[in-house]
């Protein structure tokens, strides 16, 4: 008897511990979390200078940001940074959301935005991913992916160069561009008509994957996933057609064979495959490393893409390019001094 009462004692006591777990499990997944999750994010990305003091609360104590020019650590800084960024120099900026993911605890999304710094009309596409501290709404790390060409490109002293920049690769990748320059030695393309993959692989993941880490050896192997209707777009060149599309990669990899990309992060949902990567190698003979991330959209249900977007600055190509690396560390130099509260202008 002693031992039955024993037992029971135990039971009850395992119960008392699994009962609150149990609960607090089917709290956070009622969907309430993952639904404010959206909001936040979606909030700090639409931020504007009314909503810096409101929203600044979601980000944690060490909170870190990334963008293609700025790094912050902490959120003392991050609070600087923003009444310097939107409060200061872009007092007008909208930025508005396209396309979002939450996937456990990393929120991606890609955005449009227009407005001015320090007076400069500009408007930008980027897209950005939040990572949330685990069974919270608050923000550890965030980083935005965008290119800075598009706010030189209105910029007096600094438009030439980027336009510069953006006629010479598009001559060299873009089989539908008027080419303003002296023709280059031909390459050898490949025909627009290949052969489809042995087996259309079911895995969405899979396929995304491909269309980012794409190089020399393997681009041709996603054509075949390519939507007749299918566009793409990066910082300086938009391709339609799965044709065009063969006809940019030939060009793209005959003048940069070694270039290659390393997905880092990547999620899923809704037809909709994001990932983050850092692109490395040569274009045109010009050394470059650029972080950047991408967006494939498929057909619902099934592997075929009809959608995707790089999204990267190609301030980190030019840097490698004489004549055009001065340009973008002078850009950059009058952006750090202007929003990061710890930057020490060289100049």
């Amino acid at each position: 008897m002693k031992k039955s009462i024993q037992l029971l004692a135990m039971l009850v006591g395992i119960i008392a511990i699994l009962i609150p777990q149990a609960c607090s499990d089917v709290d956070s997944n009622d969907g309430s979390l993952e639904q404010e999750r959206l909001e936040v994010g979606r909030a700090l990305l639409e931020m504007q200078a009314s909503d810096v003091a409101d929203l600044l609360p979601y980000y944690t104590d060490d909170v870190e940001y990334h963008d293609p020019i700025v790094d912050i650590n902490g959120i003392q800084d991050m609070t600087a940074f923003l009444n310097q960024l939107i409060i200061g120099a872009s007092p007008n900026l909208v930025t508005t959301v396209e396309d979002e993911i939450l996937m456990n605890d990393t929120y991606s999304a890609t955005w449009g935005m227009s407005g001015s710094f320090n007076g400069v009309p500009y408007q930008a596409k980027g897209i950005s991913i939040f990572k949330f501290m685990t069974n919270s709404s608050q923000v550890y790390y965030q980083r935005d992916y965008y290119t800075e060409g598009d706010i030189m490109a209105t910029t007096p002293g600094l438009d030439e160069a980027i336009m510069g920049f953006r006629t010479y690769y598009k001559c060299a990748v873009d089989p539908t561009f008027d080419c303003p320059l002296p023709p280059q030695e031909p390459v050898s393309m490949v025909k627009s008509q290949l052969s489809s993959q042995d087996e259309i692989n079911n895995d969405q993941v899979v396929v995304g994957r491909q269309l980012v880490e794409l190089n020399a050896e393997n681009w041709m192997n996603v054509l075949s996933h390519l939507e007749s209707n299918y566009e793409y777009h990066d910082p300086i060149v938009d391709i339609y057609g799965p044709d065009t599309m063969a006809m940019f990669l030939g060009r793209l990899f005959a003048g940069s064979s070694d270039l290659y990309t390393v997905i880092e992060e990547e999620a899923i949902a809704d037809d909709i495959y994001m990932a983050t990567w850092t692109m490395s190698g040569e274009f045109n003979g010009a050394a470059f490393s650029a972080p950047g991330m991408s967006i494939v959209k498929f057909v619902e249900g099934t592997t075929q893409t009809y959608y995707s977007r790089d999204y990267y600055t190609e301030g980190d190509v030019m840097l490698g390019v004489p004549g055009l690396d001065q340009a973008v560390i002078g850009f950059r130099d009058y952006y750090r001094s202007v929003v990061d509260p710890n930057y020490v202008s060289p100049q």
